[in-house]
């Protein structure tokens, strides 16, 4: 979920930093305040403003998101799946039908009750996770 907030967070440093080139660097001069005093601006005031303003663009732009991730019974390699919507863009429900990335079983993924199944009617040949 970390990964979905980088986009937002390089446009809200873009932002900050046109905002300092817009006021003269004033911004910059104060970050080059005494040794305490520019520690506590950066930490407690310009910080989390990049942070609010980039969990603020994520949340507009990505709604309702769950990423769901599980082994493969087959093989054991972590598999990922992505509910939401983005963008208006909605996902299409609340079941993902992937194969898997190294042996190609395919998986059911449940947004509803969070589990991965295997699709009626295929077989998973446990090999066990080593």
């Amino acid at each position: 979920m970390v990964l979905l907030n980088v986009p937002a967070t390089v446009v809200a440093l873009g932002l900050f930093f046109f905002l300092d080139d817009l006021t003269g660097f004033e911004i910059t001069y104060v970050l080059e305040l005494p040794k305490p005093f520019s520690f506590i601006f950066t930490w407690f005031a310009a910080v989390p403003l990049i942070v609010w303003l980039a969990q603020s663009l994520t949340k507009l732009v990505v709604k309702d998101s769950l990423i769901l991730k599980g082994l493969c019974p087959n093989c054991g390699t972590e598999n990922v799946s992505f509910f939401g919507t983005i963008l208006s863009i909605s996902d299409g429900g609340t079941a993902n039908t992937l194969k898997c990335s190294n042996c190609g079983t395919p998986l059911e993924y449940n947004s509803k009750t969070r589990l991965i199944t295997l699709p009626e009617g295929t077989q998973a040949l446990f090999r066990g996770i080593y």
